[in-house]
């Protein structure tokens, strides 16, 4: 994988997670799942700050001219990018598919998941991929700032014409 396809992939799965996830939750109590407003809403603040913090890094980088150039190896690139990702994306369904399953109409009371159970999946399933992916989001949507803190070379930028005169 190379530099430019981890960061066009982290951006497009940074995007579909918040707005999958912002849809399930906003749209869930209404669609019967057992998860009442504004609990609902709660895990959103959970949850989004992290895909936003990437999203905006993106959004930086895609501002950088010329953007900085990155060395990695490309051969750990991949799993490191996407395989948080997909262990984020699975345990999160799972975790739904729990709360919701555990806490049908037809099951027994009190033996459901609580909210505060499925906060605390939810916030391990968000330290999983914040561990890994916010370090590959630091090093693939870095600027010039961080370089230069680690002893990079500033690039040469033209000095701006004066046209006055």
């Amino acid at each position: 994988m190379t530099t430019d396809s981890a960061r066009k992939w982290l951006i497009f799965a940074s995007l579909f997670l918040t707005g999958a996830q912002d849809i399930f939750l906003i749209v869930s109590p209404v669609l019967g799942f057992p998860l009442e407003y504004p609990k609902n809403l709660n895990l959103l603040q959970i949850v989004s700050p992290a895909l936003l913090g990437y999203l905006g890094a993106a959004a930086h980088f895609a501002f950088m001219t010329p953007p900085p150039k990155v060395e990695v190896n490309s051969d750990l690139l991949g799993p490191l990018v996407k395989g948080p990702v997909f262990l984020y994306a699975l345990v999160m369904i799972a975790t739904f598919a729990a709360f919701g399953y555990s806490n049908r109409s037809g099951a027994a009371i009190g033996t459901g998941m609580s909210v505060d159970a499925l906060n605390m999946a939810v916030s391990i399933s968000l330290g999983i991929l914040a561990a890994i992916t916010s370090i590959a989001v630091a090093g693939l949507f870095a600027s010039d700032v961080n370089r230069l803190a680690d002893g990079a070379q500033a690039p040469q930028h033209p000095a701006p014409e004066n046209n006055e005169g």
